[in-house]
């Protein structure tokens, strides 16, 4: 098995925090704690109920940079929970079950299938019986986390970014025919920006900001067109091509220059008060903002943008904790929402997984992935594509690594 994973070996990941913040060139070296090997043995499938997937392409996200850089910090929440010796990566996947356990009876050798279920859980460990979240299809709220694996002894699983991988069947999503490769690896991604307008739905008339339009962003803008068509749609971006394409969306207005001017223009907000060291704040603002970018600066400036009783809608993450003002939070009684990927939802009378629902959106034409896959690599040739990832690059929307 040709592969890619996270080592759990605390001095390695020292020396990739260090290199992250002081020596970037560092991170491309063996030093870092995320390794390439092409020749571990395929494991047998450890129970009935797993499957055995040949990938044919995995994209690469936010989390997958978050590993590289070793950005979890010791005063996340994520950091006292008991993970894995080895964390593999990629899970925008497709490939094809090439091998199913004598319990499988949802999938069969052929078809295509995607990781859904990607955090440590009941669906990706194997563990039975299922905790109730993960038993109502919102896994990403397991209870079972940082229980230990039902099997101890296997540790060479794969994943995405593998050649070859083995899961347990009810983990992955089947993809419909219909849904091109192509648009198969853009699949969970698109249903984080659907469940993030699902999770809270607009109402009618709100004017909303989406700060940053990378690749969940600009689903994001789509997905609110679809859900309330009757909402006015500000995108913060700075290049060129993502502006066209966001417009091209669905968005309304491309929110440029200075945040605080800008949404005093957008949404006819008060004067602007100016203080010390270049504080400032004003009264009025945005009904909803969705938080695509994370960090520091996008909370802090995120609050401060949202009217009184507004809604932040907090999508992007860097895995740390942050520091921002909180007094617009309760000055303002704004309410915030946090985004966790995606799950179960409930669409026009009817409960079906994210999933399920994003693929019949891209396959009946009301919502595209078209023009989101920018840059293709070689598996092997990973680092080049999370040099390109980190580069902050204006023409990178999506990069899909190649797995065969």
């Amino acid at each position: 098995m040709k592969t890619i994973y996270f080592e759990k070996d605390i001095p390695r990941i020292l020396a990739t925090k260090a290199a992250a913040k002081v020596c970037k060139p560092l991170l491309f070296t063996s030093l870092n704690a995320v390794k390439y090997r092409d020749n571990l043995p395929d494991p047998p499938l450890p129970a009935g109920d797993w499957v055995r997937v040949k990938n044919i392409a995995c994209g690469l996200c936010g989390t997958d940079v978050s590993f590289f850089k070793a950005t979890t910090g010791t005063n996340s929440a994520l950091e006292p929970i008991p993970g894995s010796a080895r964390t593999y990566l990629g899970h925008e996947n497709v490939g094809v079950v090439t091998e199913v356990g004598s319990q499988v009876t949802e999938l069969q050798v052929g078809d295509r299938v995607t990781i859904r279920a990607y955090m440590a859980g009941c669906d990706s460990k194997g563990i039975s019986p299922r905790c109730p979240y993960c038993e109502a299809g919102d896994y990403n709220f397991c209870l079972n986390y940082g229980a230990p694996s039902p099997y101890p002894g296997l540790t060479n699983t794969g994943a995405g970014w593998s050649d070859s991988f083995i899961y347990p069947a009810r983990g992955l999503a089947k993809v419909y025919d219909g849904i091109t490769d192509e648009q198969a690896v853009m699949v969970e991604p698109s249903c984080v920006s659907v469940h993030s307008v699902l999770c809270d739905r607009p109402k009618a008339g709100e004017k909303i900001l989406i700060m940053g339009c990378g690749t969940i962003g600009l689903g994001i803008v789509q997905a609110l067109k679809i859900v309330q068509p009757d909402c006015e749609v500000w995108a913060m971006v700075r290049s060129k091509n993502k502006q066209e394409l966001a417009k091209k969306l669905g968005a309304d207005h491309i929110f440029v220059g200075d945040p605080y001017e800008q949404t005093v223009k957008a949404t006819g907000g008060s004067e602007i008060y100016k203080g010390m060291a270049g504080n400032r704040y004003f009264f009025g603002g945005f009904d909803r903002i969705y938080d695509c970018i994370g960090g520091d600066w996008a909370n802090h400036t995120a609050v401060r943008l949202l009217k009184a009783r507004g809604t932040l809608m907090k999508v992007g993450h860097h895995m740390n904790a942050i520091s921002f003002d909180e007094t617009p939070v309760w000055w303002q009684e704004l309410r915030l929402i946090g985004v966790d990927a995606h799950g179960m939802e409930t669409w026009e009378g009817r409960k079906l997984y994210t999933f399920d629902l994003v693929q019949e959106w891209i396959r009946d034409g009301k919502y595209t992935v078209d023009g989101f896959v920018t840059h293709h690599f070689k598996l092997e040739d990973y680092k080049k594509a999370m040099k390109l990832a980190m580069s902050g690059a204006p023409d990178v929307i999506k990069i899909v690594l190649d797995c065969q």
